[in-house]
């Protein structure tokens, strides 16, 4: 049921799928049937249509629901037609990427209202994910309708143990975008950044959350007052950086739980999908870049600054 502490970035995400299929110990409350193993490397099978899902930000940071159709983009600063998929409010898939190292034994509690309150309030229909690691992953809920997702996975978060954050990520990514079942798509990671235990590298990781098809990402840290008296700052920025890549923002989880899952609900809630045309169809794994324009300038639209192409 996990991926293997010293295994290498292109073997992470295989024996992760791999031992959720063959283990002989299998986790409570997982269906072996529920997660079958994909080919890999993930390849997006619309290409050389992408989806892009987008959420747009007030100077607040409150999410926004606007206009799409006032919505420009930018590929590699050529600009492309679009379509618009997912209204908001529609069905979601999302992934829930949970830090049960031992730096968060004191904020257990927290992760558990945040984790519980996000769930319940998603809109109908949608579904959802868990991974819980420390210095290995588990996937601990396969997809689920949230309606009936049965929140005793929680009972595994321990508090103990290095964290392998990165390789989680990696980990995850891939695994959501090979089962997701929607086309709007959101990541929640809740931890407090701190990463000693992983393999892959952060330009790895990037590269990971820059795919075609890929989900949103919010980041739930600790408020910046317990990363400061924690002396953690390198958790902070390692979290800013995937809110970045992932398109995303960062809901602080204290002092108030249920304040930062009400933000992440709304952020999710609101998020859209555009579709566009990729301008170089060749499956050359290359980096495209990408711009967003939105003509109001109190609001910021985000998703991924870029994406990947499939590779041959």
């Amino acid at each position: 049921m996990r991926t293997g502490k010293s295994a290498a970035l292109g073997t992470a995400v295989l024996i992760l799928l791999l031992a959720i299929a063959t283990s002989a110990e299998p986790m409570p409350a997982q269906s072996t049937a529920a997660t079958p193993v994909p080919e890999l490397p993930v390849i997006d099978k619309i290409w050389p249509d992408v989806n892009l899902n987008a959420v747009a930000l007030g100077k607040d940071g409150a999410a926004q629901i606007i206009d799409v159709h006032l919505l420009r983009l930018f590929e590699d600063g050529a600009e492309r037609p679009l379509h618009f998929l997912g209204s908001p409010d529609s069905p979601v898939s999302v992934a829930l990427v949970i830090d049960s190292s031992g730096s968060i034994y004191k904020r257990k509690p927290a992760i558990v209202a945040a984790v519980t309150a996000i769930v319940t309030a998603l809109p109908p229909d949608s579904e959802v994910m868990a991974v819980l690691f420390a210095d290995q992953s588990y996937l601990d809920l396969p997809f689920t309708p949230a309606s009936k997702v049965d929140f005793s996975f929680l009972d595994r978060l321990q508090a103990r143990g290095p964290t392998a954050l990165f390789d989680s990520i990696v980990a995850t990514e891939n695994h959501f975008i090979a089962h997701a079942k929607y086309v709007r798509r959101a990541m929640v990671v809740l931890s407090d950044g701190i990463d000693n235990a992983s393999n892959v590298s952060m330009a790895e990781v990037s590269r990971a959350m820059e795919q075609p098809g890929a989900p949103v990402v919010y980041v739930c840290p600790p408020s910046k007052a317990n990363i400061l008296k924690m002396q953690r700052m390198d958790g902070q920025i390692y979290m800013s950086f995937l809110a970045r890549w992932g398109g995303g923002v960062a809901f602080y989880l204290d002092p108030d739980p249920a304040a930062a899952a009400a933000k992440v609900v709304s952020a999710i809630r609101s998020q859209m999908v555009v579709q566009f045309t990729a301008a170089n169809p060749a499956r050359n794994g290359k980096r495209r870049k990408l711009k967003l324009q939105f003509p109001d300038n109190n609001l910021q639209v985000r998703a991924v600054p870029e994406y990947f192409a499939p590779a041959k």
